[in-house]
């Protein structure tokens, strides 16, 4: 109100004496650019009147363009803000006007110039003054903008201004207390950097001028304030500002530098490649094809004015092509992530569950960090997946966030450098798993990162989209995925048969949780279990009296387990190998976990997969016949070696271990009676000690049969070295062979007694039992049909009181 009342008042001041009357006129604009603290406010009273002609003018006030009369002296003077009369003016400015000429006059300098840093212009120099500027300028020309500067800015040098980060000054060589001629420019926006005269790579300070909309106006830029505060009794720091034509004045905003990580995480699919422009005025930074899940280090950007972020299709060729524009003024000094989230038609999405609106956006977060200040890893988390709910946070078992929704950023999390189990949960029910994550900060320290939800929960549902994950950006633009765990399945089977270990506490160390198996014996299993994958698990074997994950520890054995997979995890060895017999073939005894993927919970088929592990330490390399058929149902398995699965018929056989390649020196037969087996699966084991003499007296050898459940069975002894049972295939002639119908079985029998003749198929399964009573000593023949068997190869076993033989028979079709 007081501007508007301006032009009146001052035109029925300056109508004196009262009788006469004034023809001609000047157009006159006051600008109040004081920046002595006793000069906040002043009163400029006209010829000594009994008021003020303006009361209570303001530092960095201006009044209009205003008609005062021109051919006669007028006296200005100047009091302090609140004065009672013209008693209380502290100085006088005598001006005579002329007529239809316009003016700009502007109070600048102190009050007492002693008591202000006068060392750049001299304390004559910054006196109070009046200065005048005429010819001045009401509207600009051909549409432009005409400005001129002021510079009243007593502790500064002579100064340039340039434009635009231009190297040719706009105004040049402008010294305290003086005007520059005026300069027309477009109304546009623009950035001015003022520099010392003649060394303009030095600047003082840059200010942005946004002039679009004065276009056919004037103004005058005046530096204002001073540079250096503290040394000029405390007054307003140096700045520019403009007086408009009007009276407006309007502060430049002062440039300065924010710093900034850009983030792309916009789901959706026509998003994943785009064009990123931020323009700066005067400069613009192009983010080429940049993806969906990368980021940019942090960058610095000005501050001060609207910047805009324009986001385009992937190789667009300007920012006119862009698709969406925001225009963030961002604070100088301070630091951001700036994360593109959303999609660009909400409608072909899923809707997010809380009612969140998932338009494409950005997320912008002040107070980001690029290092954490300490030895700890400072962690942002942002939910940035559009159909996820609100969700809870946990890490290594805790909750750190309890409830975020889509598009909240937590605060900081100061957390030691270490390594992670990120379980994302329901918002305040950390019972409810949503998705597990795995990250290893252990080599983080003292640094900071942004963690964000990425991707469709359900991406049937929202274009086919990327599937839900967890990222981590860093501040150098490196952006890791955080590793999904998942679930393997595993069975636990101790077979070290070293007396030292008979009995053993395990552990299980899940980052979220550890399992305990206690007192865990020789020759035990644990049923199939859950265990977390995508991370090194730590499987600390310990004496059955520790406590503790950190107690009476015998070994601590990592392994990493792949997400679907099952595992047989058996452990074996020799805790101290040195004081047992070595392996004959050179293999290492020393105690470790040895793990087979692929392992089965059930047959694939009504027969019985089996697999083997050779566990006994001091065996060679071994073949496995079954029924004493050859060749050899496995064959050169060495120590810790796993076979693969072998699929048979659910039936009753003997396992016969011979060296490799010997098969007619048994080590051991054991009956295998997996009958009721059919559908399932299970493990064989080679266990214990050949010579147990030799190996402090361990459990001796035999084979241990493990199934799915857990269950852990040694099979009995059927023939062993013990029974002098010797192998004499001469005793067992088969004719005609090859056959095509009936066959002849001539035999010998050395010592009278039992005797018994089983043919079976080339997997072992018996397909005819030919069982006879005691028979005397003497030379056998039995007549039999193969018409009922398929072509192939089958083998036939004799055995008798003292001796077995085996032949191979061929049945043709």
């Amino acid at each position: 109100m007081k501007k508007l009342m301006l032009p009146l008042v001052l035109g029925m001041l300056f109508a004196f004496p009262a009788a006469k009357t004034f023809a001609q006129f000047a157009n006159v604009q006051i600008i109040h650019n004081s920046a002595d603290p006793a000069a906040d406010s002043v009163d400029i009273y006209v010829n000594a009147g009994a008021t003020p002609a303006i009361a209570d003018f303001k530092f960095r006030e201006a009044t209009p363009f205003i008609q005062l009369p021109a051919g006669v002296q007028v006296n200005v003077g100047i009091a302090p803000g609140n004065s009672t009369g013209p008693g209380d003016i502290i100085a006088t400015f005598p001006f005579t006007l002329t007529a239809n000429e316009n003016y700009v006059v502007v109070a600048t300098g102190v009050l007492n110039p002693a008591m202000f840093d006068a060392t750049v212009n001299g304390a004559g120099a910054i006196a109070f003054d009046l200065k005048v500027l005429t010819p001045a300028q009401t509207t600009g020309t051909g549409g432009n903008v005409d400005i001129v500067a002021a510079h009243g800015a007593t502790d500064a040098p002579d100064v340039d201004v340039l434009v635009n980060f231009g190297t040719t000054p706009l105004i040049d060589n402008l010294a305290y207390g003086t005007f520059s001629g005026y300069a027309s420019v477009p109304p546009a926006a623009y950035i001015l950097n003022v520099t010392p005269a003649a060394n303009n790579t030095t600047v003082v300070a840059s200010f942005y001028a946004d002039l679009s909309g004065l276009g056919g106006g004037s103004a005058v830029v005046f530096a204002s304030g001073f540079l250096n505060p503290s040394a000029n009794m405390n007054g307003a720091a140096f700045g520019l500002f403009a007086a408009l034509a009007n009276g407006t004045v309007v502060e430049l905003p002062a440039v300065g530098n924010a710093r900034a990580q850009v983030v792309h995480n916009s789901a959706d699919p026509a998003a994943a490649t785009v064009d990123v422009y931020i323009n700066f005025v005067s400069d613009s930074l192009k983010l080429d094809d940049f993806a969906f899940r990368a980021a940019t280090p942090f960058v610095d950007l000005p501050t001060g004015y609207p910047i805009s972020i324009g986001i385009a299709p992937a190789n667009s060729t300007s920012s006119s092509e862009a698709i969406a524009t925001f225009t963030p003024t961002l604070t100088n000094g301070e630091s951001y992530l700036v994360v593109a989230n959303g999609v660009l038609n909400p409608a072909m999405f899923a809707a997010n569950p809380d009612g969140a609106s998932t338009g494409f956006t950005l997320f912008l977060e002040a107070g980001a960090k690029e290092a954490s200040g300490n030895a700890n890893v400072d962690i942002k988390v942002l939910h940035g997946a559009t159909d996820a709910p609100s969700v809870g946070v946990n890490a290594n078992g805790g909750a750190i966030v309890p409830s975020a929704s889509y598009s909240n950023f937590t605060g900081y999390l100061n957390v030691p450098a270490a390594e992670y189990r990120v379980d994302i949960t329901g918002a305040n029910a950390p019972g409810t798993l949503v998705a597990p994550f795995y990250v290893d900060a252990s080599t983080l320290g003292g640094g900071a990162t942004l963690v964000f939800a990425s991707g469709f929960l359900d991406p049937a549902a929202n274009m086919n989209g990327e599937a839900f994950g967890l990222f981590a950006a860093f501040a150098d633009g490196t952006v890791a995925p955080l590793t999904a765990v998942g679930n393997a399945r595993a069975q636990v089977i101790h077979n070290a048969a070293d007396p030292a270990a008979a009995t053993v506490d395990v552990y299980v160390n899940a980052l979220a949780d550890t399992i305990k198996l206690d007192d865990f014996a020789f020759r035990a299993a644990t049923p199939f279990v859950d265990l977390p994958t995508g991370y090194e698990l730590e499987i600390v074997i310990a004496l059955p009296t520790s406590t503790g994950i950190t107690d009476g520890v015998v070994a601590t054995i990592p392994a990493t387990l792949a997400a679907g997979g099952s595992y047989h995890i058996v452990a074996n060895g020799l805790v101290s190998p040195a004081s047992f017999a070595a392996n004959p073939d050179g293999v290492s005894t020393a105690f470790g976990l040895f793990v087979a993927d692929s392992a089965r919970e059930a047959g694939v088929g009504s027969g019985v997969d089996l697999k083997v592990f050779h566990g006994a330490t001091d065996a060679p390399t071994v073949d496995v016949l079954a029924n004493y058929s050859t060749p050899a149902l496995i064959s050169g398995a060495a120590y810790t070696d796993f076979t693969g699965y072998l699929s048979v018929p659910a039936a009753d056989y003997d396992l016969s271990i011979t060296p490799t390649g010997q098969n007619s020196t048994l080590v051991a037969t054991f009956d295998a009676d997996v009958t009721g087996l059919g559908g399932g699966a299970g493990i064989i084991l080679a266990s214990g000690f050949l010579d147990p003499a030799t190996n402090q007296n361990g459990e001796g050898f035999g084979l241990l049969l493990v199934l799915p459940d857990g269950a852990a069975t040694l099979l009995p002894l059927a023939t062993s070295i013990a029974d002098d049972l010797i192998r004499a295939d001469e005793n067992l002639v088969l004719y005609p062979n090859p056959t095509t119908g009936n066959t002849t079985l001539s035999y010998t029998i050395g010592q009278g007694g039992s005797s018994r003749i089983t043919i079976t198929d080339i997997t072992g399964k018996p397909v005819l039992d030919i069982t006879n009573e005691k028979q005397a000593a003497g030379a056998y023949d039995i007549n039999f049909s193969v018409d009922q068997l398929p072509a192939g190869i089958y083998t036939v076993v004799l055995t008798t009181e003292t001796t077995f033989s085996v032949k191979r028979l061929s049945v043709i079709r």
